[in-house]
């Protein structure tokens, strides 16, 4: 499994947004960029539109779960941001990954 950190300054979140790739499904919206390190970095955000603060924490660790399943088979070196649309509400850990793979495979980072 390849070694990842957190996000966790606003001006990275920023920077992949304005200057990563987009790949869009009907859960999620993951933002990616390459970066200079020989590892990945990824942050997880879910807005308010989502829900109260228990469905974004499980928005989040549904999420989280996904990467951490796929990121075997992802290639290194990227800053990843994944992003909860208000339809991850009530779904479960399969569908979330389905879509989470179907992103990633846009953006051309499955290996």
């Amino acid at each position: 499994m390849n070694s990842t950190e957190t996000l966790k300054l606003n001006k990275d979140f920023k920077r992949l947004y304005y200057r990563g790739k987009c790949a869009t499904s009907y859960t999620v919206v993951i933002y990616a960029q390459k970066n200079r390190l020989g590892h990945s970095r990824v942050g997880l955000t879910c807005g308010k539109t989502v829900g109260k603060a228990t469905k974004r924490n499980r928005a989040k660790r549904l999420m989280r779960e996904c990467y951490r399943i796929m990121s075997a088979n992802l290639k290194p070196g990227y800053d990843i941001v994944i992003v909860a649309r208000t339809r991850i509400v009530g779904k479960k850990c399969s569908e979330v990954l389905k879509d989470v793979k179907y992103a990633f495979s846009k953006l051309g980072m499955i290996v």
